[in-house]
């Protein structure tokens, strides 16, 4: 009996009007570190978006296949408003409204962002206004703020790459939505001062008190075995740590749970260190537990320069002594050895410090970036991921549109 062959499909092309799933790069760098911020969009028309984007990418759509990816360098002006000093104001003190938002006062912070509409009575500035403006001097009688976007500067290269070729076609006018506006947005609010101080991100005593106070042995008595992020967030992570992880590491999971996010990667070994030991027991991959609060004693129980690599995810809003127990980690990491912190826009509110709270998601990667600055750690780089659908299984499918957000700093000790 002869055997019937059937000939391959082949791929599809991404036609001028048809639509597709794809993912936006960008990478910039600043004083401080390197970042990649990514967004996914699930329905790109090239019909109505692929003008919004640099001409290297969008003339270049029609025609692509699955897995193509497209770049291009973003110049200052060529899509960001150019930077101007004239959007660099000098006014009071007085001019920051500090009850601008019904119930809650907030204090003018060098280095912060704020919406515009915190700075009254500024010309050209309406009580509405949200987009971001950071205060880059602060006295007693003297403020400076800067309307101008926060990479009006900075040199961005561009990826897109082609996720999915989707069914259909999109042969509509109307008001379009530019998905590079959605992209750098809030990109760069995790940027330094040019000036080379200090951010006062309010990272304090009484910024790091937390809503409950309560000794944390009370809080994590009862275990969790539950993930308190969706599947696709903690894939992103898992990739994010195959990525930097060297084989072989030898791994220690700070503020650790069952899930330590490995899968796949070749550790040596993997020590736990967390609050419960349920929790713990039932990680199958970990060599070692230990159980300790860092919030009570920050000193790591390794010797100095023993392991390769340290995660911390989904915890690092949990630390009431950050300087101190990021120090401990440089310490016990050998010479290049690497320190990954992870997390999204889920947390315990009463136990995080209060200041994560009052921060923009991309603010929090900036003061962690400055936190392993301040710390010694070297060649810092920052990450993003959003805009994907929220997993159909998970607990909030059908609350919520898009799945957790997950933000990464990393940073190496030098060698």
């Amino acid at each position: 009996m002869n055997q019937q062959t059937h000939p391959t499909e082949p791929s599809r092309v991404l036609e001028s009007q048809g639509l597709a799933s794809v993912t936006l790069t960008a990478h910039w760098s600043d004083t401080q570190a390197s970042h990649e911020e990514r967004l996914h969009v699930e329905k790109f028309s090239i019909w109505r978006e692929a003008d919004m984007l640099p001409t290297p990418i969008g003339r270049h759509l029609a025609g692509r296949q699955q897995g193509d990816l497209l770049e291009a360098t973003i110049q200052p002006g060529d899509i960001l408003e150019n930077w101007h000093s004239a959007r660099q104001i000098v006014t009071k003190p007085a001019s920051f409204d500090r009850h601008h938002r019904p119930g809650l006062e907030v204090s003018p912070r060098l280095g912060r962002f704020y919406p515009q509409g915190f700075f009254k009575g500024v010309a050209g500035i309406y009580s509405e206004a949200a987009e971001p403006a950071r205060i880059i001097e602060l006295s007693d009688n003297r403020l400076k703020v800067d309307l101008n976007h926060p990479l009006a500067r900075t040199p961005i290269h561009l990826q897109l790459a082609i996720d999915k070729i989707l069914s259909g076609y999109d042969r509509r006018g109307g008001r379009c939505d530019n998905p590079l506006d959605e992209l750098l947005k809030f990109a760069g609010l995790a940027a330094p001062l040019e000036s080379g101080e200090d951010t006062d991100f309010g990272d304090d005593a009484n910024g790091l008190r937390r809503m409950d106070d309560r000794p944390d042995q009370t809080f994590y008595t009862t275990p969790r075995l539950i993930q308190h992020l969706d599947s696709l967030a903690r894939q992103q992570i898992n990739t994010l740590y195959r990525r930097l992880i060297p084989a072989r590491a030898e791994t220690l999971d700070l503020m650790a749970s069952f899930d330590s996010h490995v899968q796949g990667i070749d550790l040596s070994k993997l020590h736990l260190l967390g609050m419960n030991q349920k929790e713990l027991s039932e990680n199958r991959a970990a060599e070692t537990r230990l159980i300790q609060d860092l919030n009570e004693n920050p000193s790591l129980p390794f010797d100095s320069d023993s392991l390769d690599a340290i995660l911390c995810t989904a915890s690092i809003e949990y630390l009431t002594q950050p300087a101190e127990v990021l120090a401990e980690t440089l310490r016990v990491l050998r010479p290049g050895g690497i320190l990954l912190v992870s997390f999204s826009n889920r947390w315990f509110p009463t136990k995080a410090i209060t200041i994560w709270s009052e921060m923009h998601e991309v603010e929090r990667l900036g003061m962690v970036t400055q936190w392993l600055r301040q710390a010694g750690y070297s060649e810092l780089n920052t990450f993003s991921a959003r805009g994907w659908p929220r997993p159909a299984d998970d607990l909030h499918a059908g609350q919520t549109p898009y799945s957790d957000p997950v933000y990464a700093v990393w940073g190496y000790k030098a060698k």
